[in-house]
C-alpha cells in the first residue's frame, strides 16, 4: 500500500521505479491527488496497481493524454471512457463526504495590499531589464525575472538591503494580522519555499513578538531519533499553549503531516500547482481540527497594473475551479510563465 501516492507520479523517478519492483500480489494507492500536473500522474499510479490496464505510456498518450488535455477542443467522449475504464478501480471520497469539519473561510480582503513605492521603482527596474535582455535573446531572462518579482512583492531586502518594513506593505499586513491573531490566542502556519523569506521572516517575528520560530523545510531530518526531527519540531508546536507561529516550507512539508492546533494558514508566497498549495493548507484542515480555519493569500497589488502575485492569483483561482474532478489535471503553472510578464 502506497500513502501519498502522488510521490510516484514520475515514470523514471526512482521511488516510483523502487514502489513498482515490489512484489505483492494486491496494491493499493492512497492520494488526495491522483492528477496533479497532467494524466501521465493518473498513468503511472495504475502501471502500480494494475499493470497493463491503461498499456504502455505511449499509447496512453496518444489514445488518452493527448486528445484529452488538448485544450478547448478536449475529446469529452475520451475523457469518459477512461473515466469508465478506470471506474472499478477508484474509491475516491472527498474530505467534505466524510469528515464533519468546522468551516473554512477564504480570507479575500488580503488579495489586494496597495504596492509601495520602492516595490513600484524595483518592478519597474526588472520589467526594463527583462524586455531588453529578451531582445538580446537571453533565454534566462523570463525565470530570473519572474523571481525577481516574486522577491519584490515578498519583500524587497534581497533586492535593495537598505529596504524597510515602509517599504514592504505585506510584511506590514503580517505583523497586524498576527497581532489579532495573538490576541485571540489561536496558532498560525506561514508557507514559504523560500529560505532567504523564511530567515527573513523568522527575524522579524522574533523582534516584533518574542517568539523563536520552528522553521521545518528540506533540512528538517525525518529521523525519529534526532532530537530535532520534522515531527519532533511539528509536536513542539502543536504542544505550546496559546499564539504561536510556524514557518513550513511548501514543497517539503506541504504533505504528510498533522498540525490541527493551528487554525490559520497564511500563505506567504504562492506554489505553482493549486493542488500543491491546497494540500499544504490541509495540514490544518483535517480530522482533529475543532476550530475554523482562516486561510490568507497576500497579495500585492498596484491600481494601474496587474502584479506578478495579482496575475498569479488568477490563474491559481482558475485551475483550482478544475479541481473536483479528477481527470483535469491543475496544469503546473510553469508552462503559463510567459502570462506573468
Amino acid at each position: 500500500m502506497c500513502d501519498e501516492a502522488q510521490k510516484i507520479k514520475v515514470p523514471t523517478a526512482m521511488v516510483t521505479k523502487a514502489a513498482k519492483a515490489q512484489k505483492a500480489d494486491f496494491k493499493i494507492s492512497c492520494t488526495g491527488t491522483p492528477v496533479e500536473n497532467s494524466l501521465v500522474d493518473l498513468w503511472c499510479l495504475f502501471d502500480f496497481i494494475q499493470e497493463n490496464l491503461l498499456g504502455s505510456l505511449s499509447a496512453f498518450n496518444k489514445t488518452y493524454r493527448r486528445p484529452i488535455e488538448s485544450g478547448e477542443n478536449a475529446d469529452s467522449q475520451l475523457l469518459e471512457q477512461l473515466r469508465e475504464l478506470i471506474k472499478p478501480q477508484v474509491l475516491r471520497r472527498m474530505k467534505k463526504e466524510v469528515a464533519d469539519l468546522p468551516n473554512k473561510n477564504e480570507v479575500s480582503y488580503c488579495k489586494r495590499i496597495g504596492i509601495s513605492m520602492l516595490q513600484r521603482q524595483l518592478y519597474a527596474e526588472v520589467i526594463n531589464r527583462y524586455q531588453k535582455l529578451s531582445t538580446e535573446g537571453n533565454q534566462g531572462a523570463m525565470l530570473a525575472s519572474l523571481h525577481s518579482m516574486r522577491m519584490i512583492c515578498a519583500h524587497p531586502l534581497q533586492i535593495r538591503p537598505d529596504a524597510s518594513i515602509q517599504d514592504s506593505p505585506k510584511v506590514d499586513w503580517l505583523i497586524k494580522t498576527l497581532e489579532q491573531i495573538k490576541a485571540k490566542n489561536e496558532k498560525v502556519i506561514i508557507f514559504t519555499e523560500f529560505r532567504d523569506i523564511q530567515v527573513f521572516l523568522k527575524r522579524i517575528l522574533l523582534e516584533r513578538f518574542g517568539l523563536n520560530i520552528t522553521t521545518v523545510n528540506g533540512d528538517s531530518s525525518t529521523s525519529s531519533k534526532k532530537g530535532l526531527s520534522r515531527q519532533n519540531l511539528i509536536d513542539k508546536f502543536q504542544n505550546t499553549v496559546g499564539f504561536n507561529v510556524i514557518i513550513l516550507s511548501t514543497v517539503a512539508v506541504g504533505f504528510g503531516v498533522n498540525i490541527q492546533k493551528a487554525n490559520h494558514v497564511i500563505h506567504y508566497t504562492r506554489s505553482w500547482n493549486p493542488a500543491k498549495e491546497d494540500q499544504a493548507t490541509d495540514r490544518a484542515y483535517r480530522i482533529g481540527q475543532d476550530k475554523e480555519v482562516f486561510v490568507y493569500y497576500p497579495s500585492i497589488s498596484a491600481h494601474d497594473f496587474d502584479t506578478f502575485e495579482i496575475k498569479l492569483d488568477y490563474l491559481l483561482s482558475s485551475k483550482r475551479a478544475l479541481a473536483d474532478d479528477m481527470l483535469k489535471p491543475s496544469t503546473d503553472l510553469t508552462k503559463e510563465l510567459s502570462k506573468l510578464i
